[in-house]
């Protein structure tokens, strides 16, 4: 692999599908990480990788689902393809200027987000994530990362609607996002959108409501607890011909369990939740027989947040979702980097094998989570 991989790569395709899953693969270098796009006929999924990561990842789909490879590093092009025997064959070409102009091209793009540095939204100034001459203020810069990373994946869900979108943003805090996600789908992709922001500090409340008056934002914001609602607090929420997303991203410890219980119960479409705070089954935590997850102190704690994680997805494909954990911030920007995404099913039905999974870890490690007593799918 050394003769058609370096670390001086920046781009890479894997193309000549061998089955059915994927189309192709693009896999981009933005300094020392890389960012693999795999796309379907529909749709595009993303991953992030280090060097020896994207190593093993080359690994495992070149030569098994795809049969050619290319990449630039800027002074060479690289190329592989594998026989029908199986045998690789690579070779090695100079780029010409052509390509060398595409190389500069490429990084360019690379550093290009949804929201880019210089795109001149005052709102963000008052926020506090661009300065006044809208570039990305120091202290802000992981937070401008993690919103980018989360509009490509709310985009990679929703790139085909043309209808009204109602988004229920809970726990939105000083609402980076909220705007961001307003902004996107009004501005950039120009459909309908209605919003409700709801935290709990009524202060922040007030000034969030204050900015969206102030700049022509339909968003409401609201001053609640989650776990209080009885409805959801958009008017036309599944309304025909309308797609409804429930976001929690950092709610603390439950506050995320009470979210997604809503979420299901109001039959969202589409789910997105970051965990944080994940105490509850830290202490719980009993082991029938794995004792060793519970001997350390650090391995209790992370086995205990994975948990959680695992336990959720699982009770979301039990209510007929489609649901995935994925990494929707590289790890030097946020310890807390985990995503549920979790889209309705057409067909809504019960996933039996989770049910059954859900059942075993609960009974191995005397979990109750708040989220199945919610629920009351678990006997």
């Amino acid at each position: 692999m050394e003769t058609f991989f370096n670390a001086k790569i920046f781009k890479i395709i894997l193309s000549a599908p061998k089955g059915e899953k994927f189309t192709r693969i693009e896999i981009l270098r933005n300094e020392k990480k890389y960012q693999a796009s795999m796309y379907t006929r529909k749709q595009v999924f993303h991953s992030n990788h280090d060097f020896a990561g994207i190593k093993d990842f080359i690994g495992e789909h070149f030569g098994t689902d795809f049969s050619n490879y290319n990449a630039w590093d800027g002074e060479y092009e690289y190329s592989a393809r594998v026989t029908k025997k199986g045998k690789i064959l690579s070779s090695r070409k100079k780029s010409d200027a052509r390509q060398k102009n595409f190389v500069a091209e490429t990084f360019n793009r690379q550093k290009n987000h949804i929201i880019r540095e210089g795109d001149e939204l005052p709102i963000l100034v008052d926020i506090g994530v661009f300065t006044k001459d809208f570039k990305v203020a120091a202290p802000m810069r992981d937070k401008f990362h993690q919103i980018n990373r989360f509009l490509e994946l709310l985009s990679d869900e929703t790139n085909t609607l043309t209808k009204t979108i109602n988004i229920i943003d809970f726990g939105c805090g000083k609402s980076y996002l909220t705007f961001l996600v307003y902004h996107f789908f009004a501005k950039i992709r120009g459909i309908p959108v209605k919003i409700c922001g709801m935290d709990l500090d009524g202060e922040i409340v007030r000034k969030c409501a204050a900015a969206a008056k102030k700049y022509g934002y339909a968003i409401e914001f609201l001053q609640g607890d989650i776990g209080t609602l009885t409805a959801p607090p958009l008017e036309n929420w599944g309304a025909p011909d309308t797609f409804n997303i429930v976001i929690s991203l950092h709610a603390c410890d439950t506050a995320t369990d009470h979210a997604l219980f809503n979420a299901i119960k109001w039959r969202a479409d589409l789910i997105f939740a970051a965990p944080c705070c994940q105490h509850e089954l830290r202490a719980q935590m009993n082991p029938r027989s794995l004792k060793i997850f519970s001997k350390y102190g650090i391995i209790k704690e992370r086995i205990a947040s994975l948990a959680t994680d695992a336990i959720r997805a699982n009770l979301l494909e039990i209510c007929g979702y489609k649901a995935q954990i994925i990494e929707f911030a590289a790890p030097e920007h946020t310890a807390k980097n985990l995503l549920i995404r979790a889209r309705r099913s057409e067909s809504n039905r019960r996933d039996e094998d989770a049910l059954r999974e859900v059942r075993e870890i609960l009974r191995e490690f005397s979990f109750e989570p708040t989220l199945v007593g919610l629920l009351g799918i678990i006997k």
